[in-house]
């Protein structure tokens, strides 16, 4: 078994599930896992985290649609509204 290879996917499975889920997994005996099952899983948290993502910029466009049929004359004012009301971070 490559080790080495075994060992990125442990990693990218960490960050990964870091980035869905705001935490890093509790400690998991990811020993005992087979690549297969690992190679499956970090597959699994890349697909939920590209959902998310979409699901964020979908709502974005809402929020600044919503605006601009309020009146803002523009799409960067818009952002800034925004920003400015929600304090939030465009993805």
């Amino acid at each position: 078994m490559n080790t080495i290879y075994k060992d990125e996917l442990v990693q990218t499975l960490w960050d990964l599930f870091k980035e869905v889920h705001g935490v890093r997994p509790r400690s998991i005996d990811y020993d005992r896992w087979s690549l297969t099952d690992l190679e499956w899983e970090v597959a699994m948290l890349q697909r939920q985290l590209e959902d998310d993502l979409r699901w964020e910029r979908e709502m974005e466009d809402r929020a600044i649609n919503s605006c601009m049929d309020s009146g803002c004359p523009d799409i960067s004012t818009a952002m800034r509204w925004l920003e400015d009301a929600y304090e939030m971070e465009w993805v």
